[in-house]
């Protein structure tokens, strides 16, 4: 007999079905509690994929999701969806995208960043960097409750914006590790410009994305080490 493959719900793939019932499925107020509740048939069976797909236990879903054993398996049963507890799921599941992205920048490849060639991309791309961090911080919509983009993404970017900012001023640069952050910076100003974040924003982040990637094009022309032990 051949193995049955596992539901393909990624974490990825979980928060962005979220993210589409939050945007268009029916809902009704509960006059008494005053609370939103969501009418979705699928739901129960996506969340239920998910957790396959991830390995993990009823218990184990019920503790990362902040809600009791007896909540969650209603909620797998069909039972009544409110606001609070899709929001708590999403944040969650938001949570373990986050780490995932964050986790698979950090590979290594080094390269020479001191060279006159390079030299002056990396202080354009800094500078971009750093107009982008500020108008992030600043930004009242951002972070205002409002904000179409999850307050952990925003702090991530903002965490990652400085620690990136950081690593341009080292003799030696990791492609991978600066690539992969690059790379999430153009996927998140697409979905920025998608749910309507100001164009000043979605406009710098794509600049600096932009620029990153014609800095690792510079980089990988450049002599690199895999060893960086033998300069400690």
């Amino acid at each position: 007999m051949a193995k049955q493959k596992k539901p393909n719900v990624t974490a990825h793939a979980f928060l962005a079905e979220i993210d589409k019932i939050l945007e268009s499925a029916e809902y009704y107020q509960s006059r008494q509690s005053g609370k939103r509740f969501y009418k979705t048939k699928l739901f129960p069976k996506l969340l239920s994929q998910y957790l396959v797909h991830s390995s993990v236990g009823i218990n184990a879903a019920a503790k990362k999701f902040g809600m009791s054993k007896r909540t969650l398996d209603a909620i797998l049963s069909g039972g009544p969806l409110s606001d609070n507890m899709l929001g708590r799921i999403r944040s969650a599941v938001a949570r373990e995208v986050s780490q995932a992205e964050e986790s698979a920048v950090f590979v290594g490849d080094w390269r020479n960043a001191t060279t006159a060639e390079v030299g002056g991309v990396i202080a354009e791309v800094a500078t971009q960097l750093v107009f982008l961090k500020k108008m992030v911080e600043s930004s009242n919509f951002l972070n205002s409750p409002d904000s179409p983009i999850d307050p952990i993404q925003v702090k991530q970017l903002i965490a990652l914006l400085a620690a990136t900012i950081e690593a341009l001023q080292a003799p030696f640069i990791d492609t991978k590790q600066t690539g992969g952050f690059f790379k999430w910076l153009s996927t998140l100003s697409k979905s920025a410009t998608q749910k309507g974040v100001e164009k000043a924003i979605t406009d710098a982040m794509s600049g600096a994305a932009t620029a990153g990637f014609q800095l690792i094009k510079r980089l990988l022309k450049m002599g690199g080490t895999g060893d960086l032990g033998s300069f400690t």
